[in-house]
């Protein structure tokens, strides 16, 4: 394999920093050796166990088999809001080897493509075992080259510093499907584990599960176990935002994560712990959660965590009923026979406003044109081609009861938009609007078909009626 060795471009404090650690390694290694119970010297265990680990680096990239993916993490993620990365790597004997990633912030015209880079790794005997990628790599040096730090638009880091990233990465935990290492210079935690198919596949994977568990239309989601709740937003960025707790608004900070292809996995565990009573304002005792990786519940209703304790919700209920600005449209077919015919008739007033309009739907959510409401909006054909729309619009009091669930309440004093006030003038539109809106009352179980990024659901009325669909 062709290898471009590329000089790597330390600053002269890196040579202080090395003098100062030769000189700790130094006293340490005395120190160690005064209490030497093994056999072997404590550098001869250290060289054994660097052979061991470069061994199994290496075999996992044999042929049937497909390397390791990198979790890796820069420093600095709190306050720099940089996402988990992942880096797919091969290892071969003769200290070579593969990188590959599809990061935004891959240069030369890369960013956000998927590219590999060949280099020279190393497993130095320090005070312990370091993986060191000691020769310039386009998909991990990058990540902390101190030379450019307009490497990551929108995020203020400090000149001389890059991104905090790390090549010299020491040994934490080595197991047979994991080992852990730690940012030499940074600190950051990242960690190996076996990739188990081609890269290109699973890049895919991590891309697809992005994409399925979050979405521009929600950000927002529940960290919960039960008992204790947590508020944040940001995942698509690649990070928890912890924007408050619901019961404790003291507590904001970002958490770092990377995706993998079951759902994503945090920089560091966290926990959940107690919450308060709000009428008592006293902490209640519950059981310390721990959590750190979440993967897609069966059902698809959530992400859950390692240990099944810890649920990651989106607050897809929120959108359908307050926040998206078009129109939940109803399907006819699912209306009762009251509204099929009231829905009729709506189509029949129109015809008396003007010969060219007829109606496209009924459905919930916000009205365009003058006097906007968001309640019941009819959209209706404005000629005879079907090919413009406008609408009128009746407010609705919508609301959320509880989580999932969606109460509808009419009210006759309520407002229409300024299109209704107009239409209305020419015909009993206003009258039959109001018939169907007042039909809608009620609490309904909302059933979506996706909670993470929804298109269409169905309404079911807890009073037993039959269910409405809406798209």
């Amino acid at each position: 394999m062709a290898i471009m060795k590329k000089t790597f471009r330390y600053i002269t404090t890196c040579y202080v920093c090395c003098a100062i650690c030769a000189a700790i390694v130094v006293l340490t290694s005395c120190k160690f050796e005064q209490d030497d119970y093994f056999e072997e010297s404590a550098a001869l265990r250290i060289t054994h166990l660097n052979n061991q680990i470069k061994e199994q680096l290496v075999k996992q990239g044999e042929d049937g088999k497909h390397g390791w993916v990198i979790q890796y993490f820069v420093a600095g993620t709190d306050d720099y809001n940089f996402e988990g990365f992942n880096i797919l790597a091969r290892f071969y004997a003769g200290d070579k080897v593969t990188l590959a990633g599809n990061h935004r912030f891959l240069r030369g015209g890369n960013a956000n493509k998927y590219t590999e880079d060949d280099s020279c790794f190393d497993i130095l005997a320090e005070e312990g075992p370091v993986l060191s990628f000691n020769t310039w790599n386009d998909i991990l040096t990058v990540l902390e080259d101190p030379v450019n730090p307009a490497a990551a638009p929108g995020n203020v880091v400090s000149d001389g510093e890059g991104m905090n990233g790390d090549h010299n990465l020491v040994l934490v935990s080595q197991e047979d499907n994991c080992i852990t290492f730690r940012g030499e210079r940074h600190g950051a935690n990242i960690r190996l584990i076996p990739c188990d198919r081609p890269w290109t596949e699973y890049m895919d994977a991590v891309s697809k599960t992005k994409s399925d568990i979050t979405s521009d239309i929600i950000s927002s989601y529940y960290v919960t176990n039960g008992v204790d709740t947590m508020f944040f937003d940001g995942l698509k960025k690649g990070y928890f935002n912890y924007c408050d707790r619901l019961v404790d608004p003291l507590r904001n900070r970002v958490l770092s994560c990377v995706f993998t292809p079951e759902g994503f996995r945090l920089h560091r565990t966290d926990t959940l712990m107690t919450k308060l009573d709000t009428l008592t304002n006293v902490s209640v005792a519950a059981p310390t959660t721990h959590f750190q990786e979440f993967h897609m519940a069966a059902d698809s209703t959530c992400l859950i965590s390692e240990n099944d304790s810890v649920r990651v919700i989106a607050l897809w209920d929120n959108y359908i009923v307050n926040v998206r600005n078009t129109v939940w449209n109803f399907d006819p077919e699912s209306m009762t026979a009251e509204q099929k015919s009231i829905y009729e008739q709506i189509n029949e007033e129109l015809k008396k406003v003007s010969k060219n309009y007829s109606l496209a739907s009924v459905g919930l959510g916000k009205s365009s044109g003058t006097k906007s409401v968001r309640g019941l909006v009819i959209t209706f054909y404005t000629n005879t081609a079907k090919t413009k729309k406008n609408t009128a619009g009746v407010a609705l009091e919508t609301s959320l009861p509880a989580y999932g669930k969606m109460k509808i309440a009419y009210n006759a004093t309520l407002n229409v938009d300024g299109n209704m006030e107009s239409v209305g003038k020419k015909s009993d539109i206003e009258a039959q609007a109001r018939k169907f809106a007042e039909t809608l009352q009620g609490v309904y179980d909302i059933v979506p078909d996706s909670y993470f990024s929804p298109t269409s659901c169905e309404l079911k009325n807890t009073n037993g009626s039959a269910s409405l669909f809406m798209k």
